[in-house]
């Protein structure tokens, strides 16, 4: 484990001294998502382990994840409710522009590395009908497979995104990334961090993507998961 990460034992609490989040089931999940994010490698086995709640409120979890060749270590910090990342810690330094989503770390767009990816995926191009700037899509996702969903947009548009379950023989895990004009990979809205309900003022103008994909159990297990997806560009 890099040195980084033993200062995290000092500050730790006893999990009876202090308020438990919520869902600590949902950090460690989280955590392990965002490490696969952040190294661009969604097949690697990555390993998380939650470790209390700290004197400052925040939790703290630790992890490492399986590369091709080696291994590493992170953290992931969650505020005091447990539902939001504040803070991620990998290769020696924190990564505030990853936990914000305005950008990623050196295994992303600006490492030129391509972005691995499930096995296979499938593609429609959104058209709205004319006079209207809203539309319901309706699909299922399998396993490893993912979906994606283009449609142009101009810089300072606003893209509202919301996906829902739709029956599923597993737990329903299914997120959606948003992914701007030429991306290899890399998103400016990542679902598994979050959540499945999105306003993104765009940045750019050109072709984006909505990438549905699942993630945990569903995803390794081959579970199936049907969805409805609204999109609407103002």
């Amino acid at each position: 484990m890099k040195v980084g990460l033993v200062y995290a034992a000092i500050v730790l609490l006893t999990f009876g001294g202090g308020a438990m989040a919520q869902s600590p089931e949902w950090m460690l999940e989280d955590c392990q998502n965002s490490s696969q994010i952040f190294y661009q490698d969604f097949e690697a086995r990555s390993d998380t382990k939650y470790e209390g709640q700290r004197t400052d409120g925040t939790h703290a979890v630790n992890g490492t994840i399986f590369l091709e060749g080696r291994r590493e270590s992170f953290q992931c910090s969650y505020n005091a409710a447990g539902n939001t990342m504040v803070d991620f810690y990998t290769e020696g330094r924190s990564w505030p522009t990853f936990v914000r989503g305005e950008g990623g770390g050196p295994y992303m767009a600006s490492s030129g590395r391509p972005a691995e990816a499930p096995a296979s995926s499938n593609a429609a191009k959104v058209e709205f009908t004319p006079g209207t700037s809203r539309i319901m899509l309706e699909g299922a996702v399998r396993g490893r497979d993912y979906f994606d969903y283009s449609l142009g947009a101009n810089a300072g548009q606003t893209m509202d995104v919301d996906l829902r379950v739709d029956g599923t023989n597993g737990d329903g895990t299914i997120y959606f990334n948003i992914l701007p004009p030429g991306s290899r990979g890399e998103a400016i809205y990542v679902g598994s961090r979050d959540g499945n309900s999105a306003t993104v003022r765009l940045p750019d103008s050109g072709e984006y993507v909505i990438r549905v994909y699942l993630m945990g159990n569903d995803r390794d297990t081959d579970r199936t998961v049907g969805y409805d997806l609204d999109v609407s560009i103002r």
